[in-house]
């Protein structure tokens, strides 16, 4: 009923500005989570390659017993959240910052 509508009256450009505002949100959106992801990917790669270039220089059980030891704080000690322990970063690479968006 409606596309017989706009045969006799075309959408006015309000209303096409408006629907194509609506897409550019919904494409907008979609490109921020993409975004995302991709960040996530990165920080796991990352941390990947740290970890087997410390596998590769230290060995696994120096490794192991130094990520045992982090993990079970002193007696007395408060524990450190996980997101208070530093990030790890392979030479050579570097994190892009996520720009928020206006919307």
């Amino acid at each position: 009923m409606r596309s017989l509508a706009n045969l006799f009256s075309p959408p006015t450009p309000e209303k096409i500005a408006e629907k194509e505002l609506q897409d550019m949100r919904l494409t907008l959106f979609q490109a921020e989570r993409r975004l995302l992801e991709a960040q996530m990917q990165v920080d796991y790669y990352r941390n990947m390659i740290a970890f087997l270039e410390e596998v590769g220089a230290t060995g696994v059980e120096g490794v192991a017993d130094r990520r045992h030891a982090a993990m079970s704080p002193t007696p007395g000690a408060p524990a450190l959240p996980p997101a208070s322990q530093p990030a790890r970063v392979a030479p050579g690479l570097t994190t892009v910052p996520i720009v928020p968006s206006a919307a």
